[in-house]
């Protein structure tokens, strides 16, 4: 029962032991690169609403589906790259009549 006990102690500080070294950043390195989900692609982020808005209401022929807003927005140096995956990611399909049921639709 003794050699049990201990057998099981033993397994114990192992596991802990090896799940407190197998981090795959060196201590005192970021955990995850800045302006990244931790993948190999930038996060999505949400654009500036007020530049947002002038882009849907300046280069949008309403109405529109969301496929020919997304390509608007696809085709502009406004936005970033992250910003383009923000809003492809929360605009819902749908026909929109006007840039304001679009930031609706987006919450902006």
């Amino acid at each position: 029962m003794k050699t049990l006990n201990i057998l099981a102690v033993i397994a114990l500080a192992v596991t802990n032991g090896c799940a407190t070294q197998s981090s795959a950043t060196p201590p005192g390195a970021p955990a995850q690169p800045a302006g990244t989900c931790g993948l190999s692609v930038a996060c999505a982020t949400k654009p500036d609403v007020a530049k947002a808005r002038d882009h849907l209401a300046k280069h949008v022929n309403y109405p529109a589906t969301r496929a020919e807003i997304l390509a608007a927005c696809a085709q502009t140096p406004e936005f970033t790259a992250s910003e383009k995956q923000w809003l492809a990611d929360n605009l819902p399909e749908g026909k929109y009549a006007s840039p304001d049921d679009v930031s609706r639709a987006l919450k902006l």
